[in-house]
């Protein structure tokens, strides 16, 4: 999330945490701890590119409520998604991202996931499917992102989840909820756009209860 090109290289979670460029108690390495990764992006030697709390737990409920049998994890940083997926005994799963060297580390032994090195919206493009969409775009790319899976509902066939920012104002919140089969959520500070498909109203009511 929200972060600018620049130099990028793969890093060690124990050497974020030992050189103090990170918090041990940050609730990114406590994610990242939890699931099993060891390796996360740098960003110009100071931006540390990895899922937060926030999209693991909303992604979590998601996939154990919808039950999804395919995945695709848009924008997929270090594969913290992909790698929840998968514990989560999802079958299929495609991990895409420009920058995917900690993913490869961190995903080595994880037979379900497929890594794609591609640009986000050109992978799209070739009329892909899933059961799930959850992308973790930048903040450059939040409202494209949006705008993308609102008018390509066909792309999954469950339902879709995207981080929309840490902050967003009452009137954007108040105008994506009226539109069909769109909700948004806040979880753990950071806000979420949640789009389904016909017949999962009930799904997703139960979703939300379980992450207010």
């Amino acid at each position: 999330m929200g972060c600018g090109l620049g130099k990028v290289k793969p890093v060690r979670v124990d050497w974020l945490t030992r050189t103090a460029k990170v918090s041990p108690m940050s609730p990114l390495i406590l994610a990242a701890e939890k699931l099993g990764i060891r390796w996360l992006m740098l960003f110009d030697g100071e931006y540390v590119y990895g899922s937060s709390p926030g999209l693991v737990e909303a992604a979590d409920t998601l996939i154990r409520v919808l039950k999804p049998r395919s995945l695709i994890d848009l924008f997929g940083g270090s594969g913290a998604i992909s790698k929840l997926a998968a514990m989560n005994g999802v079958k299929k799963i495609i991990y895409v991202d420009l920058y995917p060297e900690a993913a490869s580390r961190n995903l080595r032994n994880v037979r379900e996931v497929q890594i794609v090195r591609e640009d986000a919206f050109k992978f799209l493009s070739r009329g892909v499917r899933c059961d799930l969409l959850i992308a973790d775009p930048p903040e450059e790319l939040v409202d494209k992102t949006m705008r993308y899976l609102i008018r390509n509902r066909h792309m999954f066939r469950k339902a879709a989840l995207t981080w929309i920012g840490s902050e967003c104002p009452k009137r954007k919140i108040d105008s994506l909820s009226r539109m069909r089969m769109m909700e948004v959520i806040e979880v753990w500070g950071d806000f979420f756009l949640i789009l389904w498909n016909r017949g999962l109203r009930d799904r997703i009511e139960r979703v939300k209860q379980m992450l207010e």
